[in-house]
Formats: structure tokens, C-alpha cells, sequence
């Protein structure tokens, strides 16, 4: 599958393969969703890519201004091909790529008392049980993240709304879904018009 950045600073550069097999990058329309969802700049944001595979996700942000990049990822070529990937396209300022199990860094990252504005979670779409766990760390008080998407195959069973989080919205890309959370109490309750009134109307809970 050809991955091209979609928006931003490197708008239509294409990322080379990652390495390995296997591997699902999330797809240009998708991508294209969230990004609308989100808004077309990101300045100054802090975003949490989660299970980064392809690292298009996480160039996206960066090229759309994100101040601060965290992808989480598992296999260590990947990483490196992250890395790569975001140096040629002169996005490697503000990306910083945690090579690594992703319930490990989530922990690290609370920690360190870091957090984000939005982050992606898009683990291997059969390992339903590890996306609960990584949904459920991301809300733990205090939350991770002011807003958090979550990718699953669209005839697969959603994620359960985790304990100190509201499902705001999900729709339906193809073969592709998207759920939305946010924290139930906290700053982000200001913003939830703003959520759900610029969220696509393919499938609305």
C-alpha cells in the first residue's frame, strides 16, 4: 500500500515501506478523517501516536505543526524506520519515538507526568484485549489526553468505554471505524460541542 503524507508541511510526500510483514498502515482516508476531526493545524499540540507501525500517523502530525510527536512502537526496524522516514521529510524536530512494549511506556509517561492534547491508538486489530488495556491506561486518573481515537475493524466489536471516559462519536471509513473519547470531568468538558459538532456524520452514538 502506497502511504503519502495528506496535509501540511510535506502535503503528498509518499513514506517509504516499513519494514517487515504484516503490518496495517492506517489508509489515506482514514487518516484524512481524523485529521479533519481534529483540525487541519496542530500547532502547538502535543500528540500520542500509540502502536505508530507505518509512522504515518505521527509524520502527519508533525507536518501539521504538532509541537511534540511521542510514537509508541513495538518492533525496533520500525522505529528506525520512523526515524528515517521523519528526517527525510524534515520532520524530525518535535518527534521523539519510544521503542518498546506500549503498556510499558504508557506507564513511563504517567510517570513523568506527561501529557497530550489527542492521541491514536491503533494496535493490531485482533488484539482486542491489549487495545482495552492501553484505552483503559490512557483514562486513568488523571487522563493521558484531552481527546483520545481509537482505530478497529468496522465488523469487529468496538472498545469498551473505559472508567473516567465518555464515547463522544464513532464513525464507519470502509472496512475502518474511529471511536472518540474524552475525559468525563477536567478541562476537556469545554470542548465537547466543539467535538461533536465537527465529528463526520457517517455513524452517530
Amino acid at each position: 500500500m502506497a502511504i503519502r503524507i495528506i496535509g501540511g508541511s510535506a502535503r503528498s510526500r509518499r513514506l517509504a515501506s516499513p519494514p517487515g510483514s504484516g503490518f496495517r498502515p492506517t489508509g489515506d482516508k482514514v487518516r484524512e478523517a481524523l485529521f479533519n476531526i481534529l483540525g487541519q493545524s496542530l500547532d502547538g499540540w502535543r500528540f500520542l501516536d500509540i502502536c505508530a507501525g507505518s509512522g504515518a500517523v505521527s509524520l502527519e502530525a508533525l507536518s501539521r505543526g504538532a509541537h511534540k510527536v511521542v510514537g509508541l512502537e513495538l518492533d525496533a526496524a520500525r522505529c528506525r524506520h520512523i526515524r528515517d522516514e521523519a528526517i527525510r521529510m524534515n520532520l524530525a524536530e518535535g518527534l521523539d519515538v519510544r521503542c518498546g512494549d506500549a503498556l510499558d511506556e504508557l506507564s513511563r509517561i504517567r510517570n513523568g507526568r506527561e501529557s497530550f492534547h489527542a492521541a491514536y491508538l491503533d494496535p493490531p486489530w485482533a488484539e482486542e484485549a491489549l487495545r482495552q488495556k492501553l484505552l483503559d491506561a490512557l483514562f486513568a486518573s488523571p487522563p493521558l489526553c484531552q481527546i483520545a481515537a481509537v482505530e478497529f475493524p468496522a465488523l469487529g466489536s468496538p472498545p469498551e468505554t473505559p472508567e473516567g471516559a465518555r464515547m463522544i462519536r464513532c464513525a464507519d471509513y470502509g472496512r475502518t471505524s474511529l471511536m472518540f473519547f474524552e475525559p468525563v470531568n477536567g478541562d476537556s468538558n469545554a470542548g465537547i460541542f466543539f467535538w461533536t459538532s465537527s465529528l463526520p456524520e457517517e455513524r452517530i452514538v
